[in-house]
């Protein structure tokens, strides 16, 4: 829990609650608000309270971080968060597992366009933030989202979720009463079960069984970054190299810990039953004892309506979304955003001729969002293909259209890689400025490490550049990584061999 002097308040529009509202009014309907921050959009109809103490405990979380691991490591678009009042309001719009919403409290979701948050808000009387941080957690880690397992994945944003402030220290990997009631209840899960779990596996999402999974991959994270063997905690450090380097998951964990799987599993056994549990204190380089400065305002309908729509398109809940853009269409037919939401809906939904109409509609009755201008762009270069995506240099108005839509994206938003990623790539089609490409594509790499597509442009760039070592260093995690999509893969083992050929 946080001092509340941490955070100080600057409001540049005082947002009024409604108390008395009716727990059965639907949410919708509801008076929805946004906290605005340095890092986060925060929407809900909770309590005006709540979500300012929420807003300033995620922007400490994330000023901690980026002082532990480089100002880099937080950059990207505001954060999208729906803070709901509470669980059951929050239920129609979870990821679905089996035809029913899953059993989480929140989730982190990753898109293209931006980066999510659902969960339900804490309160002064129930203040835990640890399934804040911990979805937080996910993105800010997202360096290694590609290489490491999912246990792992899990585990750390576990360690980081107990996250408090320590006057100039933070501290991590506190225990975990919930994890540890399930292992003491529990037998522990074999090991090679562990590491095979993956996103549609019954023991992440199934309740009675993700208890464990969660509970193990705390603990063995725990164990590995923070446990009595020294002599592991420093052999840990090679795992994640290991796997860059293509070894698969127990492969890169016994050579890098030089332990089997047995052996670690009956360590992990003393380990929980000896129930010494140190946290890792971290001094951090600088302070985040500074105000946080909030701007608040009330949200319309229509774009509530269109956040929910947003949001359910991000969850792959396509006919909700539509409905939702729909209702949002009906209501304030005159708004730009319903035919923006509904645009991203055919764009996701490969209708470019529609996604395109709805976004020359949306322009004409207001100001296009950097996620609209980008979609535009895309799909006008899109037209130009001749074969399959097969991209040739374009001239005039065309050409000018294209790179302007794309400027306008990155002028709305420079932290939005997607655009500096088509940018890139179009500057290398067109050929005149393979140094800006160049450019484009490092920075979009930076802000979106974790999008291997990036990675294959780039060196085509550097092929295209003569800088072919250049080139083989960017394209090795792609020929590497055993969580590359195989079309790219096989694509970036091409583009290897006419490197090779190129000496």
């Amino acid at each position: 829990m946080f001092r509340s002097w941490f955070f100080v308040f600057v409001l540049l529009l005082t947002v009024c609650p409604a108390f008395g509202q009716s727990d059965d009014t639907p949410v919708e309907q509801r008076p929805w608000f946004v906290a605005q921050t340095a890092h986060f959009n925060i929407y809900s109809c909770g309590s005006v309270q709540d979500t300012y103490r929420l807003a300033g405990q995620m922007e400490q979380f994330c000023r901690a971080y980026s002082l532990l691991a480089g100002k880099d490591a937080v950059e990207s678009p505001p954060i999208i968060v729906l803070a709901f009042p509470d669980h059951d309001s929050m239920k129609p719009f979870l990821p679905l597992y089996n035809g029913q919403p899953g059993n989480i409290a929140g989730f982190f979701t990753r898109g293209s366009d931006e980066n999510l948050i659902v969960l339900s808000l804490p309160s002064a009387d129930s203040p835990d933030m640890d399934v804040i941080f911990h979805e937080y957690a996910h993105l800010l880690l997202r360096r290694n989202e590609e290489a490491w397992p999912l246990w792992l994945k899990e585990g750390m944003a576990e360690v980081y979720s107990t996250f408090k402030v320590l006057g100039n220290h933070v501290e991590i990997a506190r225990p975990i009463d919930r994890h540890l009631e399930t292992l003491a209840n529990e037998p522990l899960m074999p090991l090679d079960e562990l590491f095979s779990v993956g996103r549609d596996s019954a023991q992440y999402n199934e309740a009675t069984r993700q208890g464990m999974f969660y509970a193990e991959s705390w603990l063995l994270t725990l164990y590995l970054m923070a446990g009595d063997s020294p002599i592991l905690r420093e052999r840990f450090a090679q795992y994640t190299p290991l796997l860059k380097q293509g070894e698969s998951p127990v492969q890169a964990f016994t050579n890098a810990l030089g332990v089997s799987l047995p052996t670690m599993q009956a360590e992990l056994k003393r380990y929980a039953q000896a129930g010494r549990f140190t946290p890792i204190v971290l001094r951090l380089n600088g302070t985040i004892a500074t105000p946080v400065t909030i701007t608040s305002r009330r949200v319309t309908p229509v774009e509530i309506l269109f956040r929910f729509g947003d949001e359910q398109l991000h969850i792959g809940r396509m006919d909700s979304a539509a409905s939702w853009f729909k209702q949002a269409q009906q209501l304030a037919p005159a708004s730009p955003l319903p035919y923006e939401g509904l645009a991203l809906l055919a764009e996701e939904q490969d209708n470019a001729g529609e996604a395109l109409s709805d976004l020359q509609q949306a322009a004409k009755l207001g100001p296009l969002s950097y996620v609209a201008h980008y979609v535009y762009a895309k799909e006008k270069y899109h037209e130009t293909v001749h074969g399959e995506n097969m991209y040739g240099r374009i001239e005039g108005d065309q050409a000018a259209e294209v790179r302007g839509e794309l400027k306008k994206s990155i002028a709305l938003m420079p932290s939005f890689g997607p655009a500096h990623e088509l940018l890139g790539f179009f500057e290398m089609v067109q050929g005149d400025n393979l140094a800006l490409s160049e450019q484009q594509l490092q920075y979009a790499i930076q802000l979106e490490p974790e999008n291997q597509s990036y990675q294959f442009t780039l060196a085509q760039v550097q092929l295209s550049e003569h800088e072919l070592d250049a080139a083989r260093r960017t394209l090795q995690p792609l020929l590497l990584l055993p969580n590359v999509d195989p079309k790219l893969r096989a694509s970036a083992q091409t583009l290897s061999q006419q490197i090779n050929g190129a000496n």
